[in-house]
């Protein structure tokens, strides 16, 4: 398993931001106009809280997880959670979906953003060893 930590940002803290980010993934595949009203809660990935903060999150991910774009997709709120891109990258982040048609998790990932393992995850008190 990997592991990203959700920084807070803006209005949103970060277990807000992380269930944004996963929400808006799952909507590249299943757009919210073709959700059941039982899918409307739908996450790709799911996240951890830390124990000593319950608004800690981090997203718990395979980067190397294939996302089928649905046509119809719209991209704007999942790009709008990430403003340490700039414009021309939101776009171009934006355009690389649409054309790519599928597409590994990981390829989508900003230069910000860092992946940790299972053993960062214990040494900063995410978990215990013995809990994975």
């Amino acid at each position: 398993m990997e592991y990203i930590l959700v920084n807070p940002e803006g209005f949103l803290n970060s277990l807000e931001r992380a269930n944004v980010i996963s929400r808006e993934l799952y909507n590249i595949t299943f757009p919210v106009f073709q959700q059941s009203q039982d899918e409307a809660d739908n996450n790709l990935f799911p996240w951890i809280t830390h124990p000593d903060n319950p608004n800690e999150a981090a997203l718990v991910v395979d980067s190397t997880y294939i996302i089928k774009v649905h046509p119809s997709c719209t991209l704007e709120k999942l790009v709008s959670v990430f403003p340490e891109l700039d414009p021309n990258e939101r776009f171009q982040l934006s355009s690389a979906i649409h054309q790519l048609g599928m597409f590994p998790f990981g390829l989508i990932l900003p230069d910000t953003v860092t992946i940790r393992d299972e053993q960062y995850m214990i040494e900063n008190g995410w978990f215990e060893a013995e809990e994975i």
